[in-house]
């Protein structure tokens, strides 16, 4: 028996050996019989990683000249919710997936043709969002067509993964516009000290057509004056001053015919002027043949070392055809600092929006106040956050809301 252990053993340590050698490759075996240089080996091997995986960004497959690639990735928020209604008899406890989005995303042909699609399967349902191809002949200009949001507010831009609260402000769920389809010029002057973007859209929501020759113009400019600014609200301790000041603007004509194809994902159609949900009839007898509409956006965002600032301004004009015209505005500031940085910050954010206009076809006057606390594992690819909103409602009775929100979320 004694000899049997000693003979497994050995031939245990035999066998852990020999795995533990790697064969060599046909460029290493070359270079060692001085067939090929030094300089000739790191030419050959330089391109040998085309296959690569960074969380964040997903898995990545590439050629060797670059011409083509693709990267597949997504992103898990998964949530628990307490909503405490004065109108409602008991509070609301609810744990929910609030987005689980996949995306692919490249270039093909060239490194200035670059694609993404980007499909949400959230709540339950699947949702296409990101559908585009974008070909850029240098800097200053590139163009876009197919499905994605147009350049509106700045806080709509930012991805729902990179925001310093669980969700965005009351003010941009009221006056944004979602995805739609369309046409877009863009481009950058000075590294990005000066951005632009104008494109035309159907303008009724994601993956809706458009039945009339009207459509949705949308325009923005943002400046820079002390470096690039990326679309991302938390600062993770930049050692210089960051400063973005943005402005935008969007219109439309809307018909009777457009009742039938509006999406309720364009929340300035939906909520703000309240016309996603009638008909060609309702539309009619309220605003006469056309409804003219212009939304402007104002906002200044700063950073620097572990502390973030945001505030935007929204402002909307309805004309309709019959009777008088009526606006609308909201607005939101935010703030929050790193107490450890990187890891745990601190924020807060008071919005509001208003339509009082006695000519409104819908009314509101509400506000937020939000306290919230970050922590991150790895920036936004492996965080959690909670934050705490008390929500007024000036103009109905037993409308206030106490909202509790805990989010983790994981970007791979």
């Amino acid at each position: 028996m004694k000899r049997f252990m000693t003979t497994a053993l050995m031939a245990a340590a035999t066998f852990g050996l020999c795995s533990n050698v790697q064969a060599k490759t046909l460029e290493e075996i070359l270079k060692d019989k001085g067939v090929i240089t030094e300089e000739d080996y790191k030419e050959a091997t330089k391109h040998s990683d085309l296959t690569t995986y960074q969380p964040g960004k997903g898995i990545t497959v590439q050629t060797e000249d670059g011409r083509y690639k693709a990267q597949v990735g997504g992103r898990l928020q998964a949530r628990y919710e307490n909503l405490d209604d004065d109108g409602a008899e008991d509070t609301e406890s609810n744990f929910r997936i609030r987005r689980m989005k996949f995306w692919l995303q490249g270039n093909v042909f060239s490194k200035n043709l670059t694609y993404k699609w980007q499909q949400n399967f959230g709540g339950g349902d699947s949702v296409l969002e990101d559908a585009y191809f974008k070909y850029k002949v240098a800097d200053p200009f590139s163009l876009s067509i197919g499905q994605f949001k147009p350049a509106q507010g700045r806080q709509e831009l930012t991805s729902s993964g990179s925001q310093l609260f669980v969700d965005r402000s009351l003010a941009n769920e009221t006056f944004n516009l979602g995805y739609d389809l369309g046409l877009q010029a863009s481009g950058q002057f000075m590294d990005k000290r000066l951005e632009y973007r104008l494109g035309v859209f159907n303008g009724n929501g994601p993956n809706q057509s458009n039945p009339d020759d009207n459509h949705m113009l949308v325009g923005r400019l943002d400046i820079n004056p002390f470096g690039a600014f990326k679309m991302d609200e938390p600062s993770f301790n930049e050692k210089k001053l960051l400063v973005n000041l943005g402005a935008s603007f969007a219109t439309e004509t809307m018909s009777g015919n457009d009742m039938g194809e509006i999406d309720g994902s364009n929340d300035t159609l939906d909520k703000a002027l309240n016309i996603d949900s009638i008909d060609d009839t309702a539309f009619t007898t309220a605003f006469g043949e056309e409804l003219d509409w212009t939304l402007y956006t104002l906002n200044l965002h700063a950073k620097y070392s572990g502390l973030t600032f945001g505030s935007e301004y929204f402002t909307l004009n309805a004309d309709p055809k019959v009777g008088a015209d009526w606006d609308a505005d909201g607005y939101y500031i935010q703030a929050g600092y790193q107490i450890l940085p990187k890891q745990l910050e601190v924020a807060a954010r008071y919005s509001a929006i208003e339509s009082t206009d006695a000519a409104a076809y819908t009314k509101f006057e509400k506000n937020e106040t939000t306290l919230g606390v970050n922590y991150y594992f790895d920036k936004h690819n492996l965080k959690v956050q909670a934050d705490y909103s008390m929500i007024e409602d000036d103009r109905s009775a037993n409308s206030d809301e106490n909202l509790f929100r805990l989010q983790a979320q994981v970007i791979f």
